[in-house]
């Protein structure tokens, strides 16, 4: 019998299964020490995939959550998961048919059709591009082109904050600060990106970077992980940032998500002015 701390978790989708994915992360982070033991079922659109779910079901019962379009296909995974008393729960049909009763329109039964190759795809993938080439302060001869940039001291989470954000569409560039002198001179010329500074409180920066550097077998001594040197570096990048007049977010308590989140809004903020 599984633990009620562990439970078995089957996400069936007839798309990529990225929303699901997303829905049961942001349920599972409400309960304190549960975790789940995940059964990925993508692009599952025919009677014979389904029943290979089903079996699958029947021999880990858990919580079943599913995006599926086609309604026999759906009867038959509600009526087995009744059958072994486990939960099946549609994730997004309450919301869609809300929408569909505030818009007055009928729904469209395309299967995956947020995944279609239309031209916001292509723009994500153009600000996915850019960003992985503008990297660590690498092409900063291009800046002009970013919509963000993001700035900080080593290991303030830039380069997955950035990834993230250009996941969202947003073509992102960060610049590790180690000294004035290694900042790009043209920042101060650039009209078009929204700049960011990222800072951190040193006692957890020097928790993060010693982390690192174990992680790495690497036990010199350095002033990477000197408590004072860290505080002066930190300081010195907050210098830069008045100089730059540009908005501090403070990442210490904060995910990759909950910093790219306010740098969304600062960036629509920006966008309105």
């Amino acid at each position: 019998m599984i633990s009620k701390n562990l439970i078995n978790l089957h996400l069936v989708s007839d798309s990529t299964g990225e929303t699901l994915s997303s829905v049961a992360r942001a349920v599972l982070s409400q309960f304190e020490g549960v975790e789940s033991r995940d059964f990925i079922w993508p692009l599952i659109r025919t009677k014979a995939q389904t029943a290979k779910v089903l079996e699958s079901i029947a021999k880990n019962p858990g919580i079943v959550l599913y995006t599926i379009l086609h309604d026999e296909l759906v009867e038959d995974l509600r009526i087995e998961c009744h059958r072994l008393k486990v939960p099946c729960i549609p994730v997004l049909s309450h919301i869609i048919a809300e929408f569909s009763n505030y818009l007055g329109m009928a729904i469209s039964h395309t299967v995956g059709r947020q995944h279609l190759l239309d031209s916001q795809y292509f723009s994500r993938v153009e600000a996915i591009s850019y960003t992985i080439t503008h990297d660590d302060g690498q092409s900063a001869w291009d800046l002009f082109e970013a919509d963000i940039i993001l700035i900080g001291v080593s290991r303030t989470s830039k380069s997955p904050t950035s990834v993230y954000l250009s996941c969202r569409g947003y073509k992102t560039a960060n610049i590790p600060f180690v000294s004035m002198d290694t900042i790009p001179q043209n920042l101060n010329e650039l009209k078009k990106p929204l700049i960011v500074g990222l800072t951190i409180n040193p006692e957890k920066l020097l928790q993060i970077r010693q982390t690192r550097l174990s992680s790495i077998s690497h036990e010199s001594e350095t002033s990477y992980i000197e408590l004072e040197s860290i505080k002066k570096e930190i300081a010195e990048s907050r210098k830069l940032f008045a100089k730059l007049q540009c908005p501090v977010i403070d990442v210490t308590k904060r995910s990759v998500e909950e910093t790219a989140a306010r740098v969304i809004q600062l960036f629509q903020d920006l966008r309105k002015t």
